[in-house]
Order: C-alpha cells, then structure tokens, then sequence
C-alpha cells in the first residue's frame, strides 16, 4: 500500500477541470422555463485510471421524466443532494448509493429538484476502493450506509452541506487519492482481459482463460470478483455497448454489417442481446432513443433526459 504525498495532491487540483457544459432550455411560456444542466468534469491525471468522468445533473423541472436504465460496462457512484429517482415499480433510489455492474435495462422516474452528482468507473476502477467483491453489487443499487464505511459516509455527509459543484469533485477527487493502493497481479491479468474483451469482439472466454494461464473456473471466478459479472455476460455487454457506439456514428448502418462488427453471429443474436438489455428491438430502439455509449464514447456526452412521451436513456 502506498499513499499520496502531499505534493502530488497539490499539483492534481493546480490541474483546471477539463469540462463540458451542456444547458438544455425548454420554454414553457414567455416567462417560465425549464432548466436542466449537466455538466462533466474529467477527473486528475492521477485518477483517471480508475475514473472515467464525473457528471452533475440539476433540474427545477416540475414535469415528470423517465430514463431507461441499461447495463453500461462502468459501476456508478451518486450522491443526491435534491430529490431522489424513483425506481418504476420499486420505489425510490436511495440517497447516496453504488450502482453495480447491471445486466437488465429499467426505468427512473424524477419529479422535481434534481442535484446529483455521480463518479462514473472504469470497469475495474471502483475494486482498488471499496472492501467487498464486485460481485456482491450485482444487479444492485448498495445504500452507502449499508457498507459501514465511516470514511466515505462522512464523504456523503459532507458534499450534501456543499452546494458548488466543482469544490464537491475536489473533495471526491481527495478522498480517492488518499485510498489508491498498488494493484495486485490478479486486477493487472483481468485488466488485460478486458483490453482483449475490448479489442477482439468474437473472443471467447476459454482464450480469455487461457491467456490468463488459468484454469476455466478459477478465471471465471476472480473476473467476476474483481468486474462485478461472468466474464461470458460481460462480453455481451460490451458488444452491446460497442453496436450502441457504431449506431451512434452510422445510424444508417445495415443490421447485417452492424451484427458481424460488433462479434455476434449473426443478426438474430444481435436482436436478441438488444431486446434483453434494451427491451426492443434495434429498429425500434432507433425509433424512439437517441444511441449513444457510456463505455466506448470518449467525449463523454450524456443523453438528455427526457419525457415520457419520449423516452430516453443514461
């Protein structure tokens, strides 16, 4: 285990936050309107191997909105300073929570003042933090005080008494570096078996297994440990993710030409992963979202949040 030097936290905050800001307007009437803001904040060069991005959402809209859920490849960390997101047909959120690994789409609903702000991981990033497999979170949203951790309860407690965004991602960015800890082999063999994952689609998790110099059922058992899914489910996913991003950038693409660059078999796999993690269909998926993907994208843009005439997804 090793700590940060003083020096080194110095230098991360004399480093501007790179950001993007994005302000959605509607106009309700000539003296009322809508305000939705979200904003991304790039984390520290020190942190950036485990942390992707940090995105803060504020809304004073007053209208109903949904959001579909579907799995993403990255865990979530969120802290909500306003109201909470109801889980349709589970009820709320809870306050302060890690969301993880998920291999199911779902539906949040808001109502009201929105102020959150969420930690977006690598797909190993969140394992070097907390002290529990990845496996345990699990299609799960863990309530922060369910873990009995006192240092990141008092995190909590802290960023919910301050209102500036930006001073909240210091103090998140602080907490981490004070916690990052040398990696042992096994996260550096997993790390490497999501690069093949990532850069050889159609690869199968015997190779994967045996690139590892591991036995099947012991890979399959520490990957699922340290990624929070089965090596098997978690290569669906980033095929999924990977279609998502080429639809993003060719939404005129051939079904047929999409399936064979994304890994899959054929086209009836690919409808059938969409369908599980979406709930539709591809052409119906386009007909009614915009595509974009949270694991492949490097720009890190978010997909607006919109009605419930017209569902959209994060």
């Amino acid at each position: 285990m090793f700590y940060t030097s003083f020096l080194s936290i110095i230098l991360a905050f004399i480093i501007v936050l790179r950001r993007l800001t994005l302000i959605f307007v509607t106009l309700e009437t000539i003296n009322s309107y809508k305000m939705r803001i979200c904003t991304v904040f790039y984390s520290s060069p020190f942190l950036s191997p485990f942390i992707k991005y940090y995105w803060v959402l504020k809304s004073d809209d007053l209208e109903p909105v949904r959001v579909q859920t579907i799995p993403s490849g990255c865990l979530h960390l969120v802290f909500h300073r306003g109201d909470n997101l109801k889980i349709q047909s589970k009820g709320l959120q809870p306050k302060n929570f890690i969301r993880g690994q998920f291999s199911t789409y779902g539906s949040l609903v808001s109502a009201g003042n929105i102020d959150m702000i969420a930690v977006i991981f690598h797909p190993l990033g969140l394992y070097p933090f907390v002290q529990c497999p990845m496996s345990d979170l699990y299609n799960q949203y863990i309530d922060l005080e369910d873990l009995e951790d006192d240092e990141l309860n008092h995190l909590r407690e802290t960023l919910s008494c301050e209102r500036d965004a930006e001073s909240c991602i210091q103090l998140i960015e602080l907490f981490f570096m004070r916690r990052v800890v040398e990696t042992d082999y096994h996260y550096k063999w997993v790390q490497h078996s999501l690069n093949q994952i990532i850069n050889h689609p159609q690869i199968e998790v015997k190779t994967l297994a045996e690139n590892a110099c591991l036995g099947y059922r012991q890979f399959k058992r520490v990957f699922t440990s340290y990624v929070g899914m089965s090596p098997k489910e978690y290569c669906q996913v980033v095929r999924f993710q990977r279609a998502l991003y080429l639809l993003q950038r060719h939404p005129e693409m051939e079904m047929t030409d999409l399936s064979y660059s994304c890994g899959f078999y054929d086209p009836s796999h690919l409808v059938k992963d969409f369908r599980k993690f979406t709930g539709c269909s591809p052409t119906h998926y386009l007909s009614t979202h915009s595509p974009y993907s949270t694991f492949f994208s490097e720009d890190c843009r978010l997909n607006v949040i919109q009605s419930f005439d017209q569902p959209g997804f994060a």
